[in-house]
């Protein structure tokens, strides 16, 4: 009776410890409200991209002018996060395995970006 009381126990951690991961995530779209990079109205905030598994995550972000999008490569292979246009508004070069880049969002506009290493790979950065 024990041992199936401290199955249920677990079982019953572990959904709410999937509840709270969960929503986070599998998001497919984030803003800058999300990730404070300070405090109070107004503040400069960061937005953090992960590069895994051959894509961005998440694939569309949505920044104010002054933001910060940070990529941060956790993949087995270097990538790049680039502006898809002949004359880039921003190109991180290779970002190696474990490293991150930034870029400061200047401009309003949206920018579809990939990897030039694997186009395969796109992303959407969209500042408001």
């Amino acid at each position: 009776m024990c041992y199936k009381r401290g199955l249920v126990t677990a079982a019953v951690f572990l959904s709410g410890v999937i509840a709270l991961i969960a929503p986070e995530r599998f998001a497919s779209h984030v803003t800058a409200s999300q990730s404070p990079a300070g405090s109070g109205s107004g503040s400069v905030k960061t937005v953090t991209v992960v590069v895994q598994g051959f894509k961005f995550d998440p694939p569309i972000v949505t920044v104010h002018e002054g933001d910060t999008v940070q990529w941060k490569n956790k993949d087995i292979v270097p990538h790049t996060a680039t502006e898809d246009v002949s004359k880039p508004a921003f190109d991180s070069g290779k970002i190696q395995m474990g490293a991150a880049w930034s870029f400061v969002a200047r401009s309003k506009g949206t920018y579809n970006y990939i990897c030039t290493l694997h186009p395969n790979m796109h992303g959407k950065l969209i500042v408001q």
